[in-house]
């Protein structure tokens, strides 16, 4: 491919420091080269369609659930200040991830997906994908203006059942997952192969991958199980990014979806776990 020498690069980069409208200037060599310079550096930088102007971070305890003292910063003085950074006694782990700021939104919601994986073996690695997964919404609209409004940032059921009209709007809070692809083909021209090409699999070798990087620090016992809750989101190019896997997903009945598949989904852990013994 033809790459940008270094003079063009500076040359490009000396224009649009000039000017932050140069696409309205008219001047269409300086489009189209900015255009290829940023082709080049979304080649170089994996997570930039999900980054967006705000440098928003997500800073979550790494012992507590259900979005419990989870925060969204913009600043890392704020952010050491909350996470009490030197401060005798406050000591304990922290996740701080890169916040997703162009997220794939329906409806002007932000949303992401709760996915069962069951592990029976960790040497050999045996792997068990469920073969449904679920959507939560975020009830309120997206926007980065109020970053401690964890209604609008944090998809958890424990989070949005706070709101005051929750009862009201509670069966719009979760999709199953053929009301999303019934979505994706109506609002996309290859929403049909979008689920089946490009994000399922992404999801299943996530799921693979995350538990690739910890087999070797568990203890591996056979004859038992281990059922995980991973939670993804989808970005505007229809990446598909790991949040964080829960050893200990909720099993409840929260709503009209979950009703149907949490049943489903022990049923099958079960038959995973007696069935295919007996056809070994």
């Amino acid at each position: 491919k033809g790459s940008l020498s270094q003079e063009e690069y500076d040359e490009a980069f000396t224009e649009v420091a000039k000017t932050r409208k140069f696409k309205n200037k008219g001047d269409a060599d300086l489009k189209t080269k900015a255009e290829k310079m940023l082709l080049e550096l979304k080649e170089m930088n994996t997570q930039s369609s999900l980054n967006g102007y705000d440098n928003v971070w997500i800073v979550k305890p790494a012992g507590k659930s259900r979005g419990r003292d989870i925060v969204c910063i913009r600043s890392i003085n704020r952010l050491l200040e909350y996470i009490g950074y030197g401060v005798a006694g406050k000591e304990m782990q922290w996740v701080v991830q890169k916040y997703m700021e162009r997220p794939y939104l329906i409806n002007n919601r932000k949303f992401d997906f709760r996915q069962w994986v069951m592990v029976t073996d960790w040497n050999p690695l045996t792997v068990w994908f469920y073969d449904e997964s679920y959507l939560r919404f975020s009830m309120s609209d997206f926007t980065l203006k109020n970053l401690e409004d964890n209604l609008t940032h944090l998809c958890n059921n424990s989070i949005q059942k706070e709101q005051e009209n929750f009862e009201a709007v509670k069966k719009d809070s979760m999709w199953d997952l053929a009301t999303f692809r019934q979505y994706l083909i109506d609002h996309n021209e290859n929403g049909q192969d979008l689920w089946t090409n490009k994000i399922l699999p992404q999801m299943q070798n996530i799921s693979k991958w995350a538990l690739m990087c910890a087999q070797d620090m568990l203890e591996n016992r056979k004859n038992s199980s281990e059922v995980y809750g991973y939670d993804f989101m989808l970005d505007e190019e229809f990446n598909i990014w790991l949040l964080e896997v829960n050893a200990s997903p909720d099993m409840s009945a929260s709503t009209q979806v979950t009703e149907r598949l949490t049943a489903r989904v022990m049923d099958d852990m079960i038959k995973v776990m007696v069935d295919t013994r007996e056809f070994n």
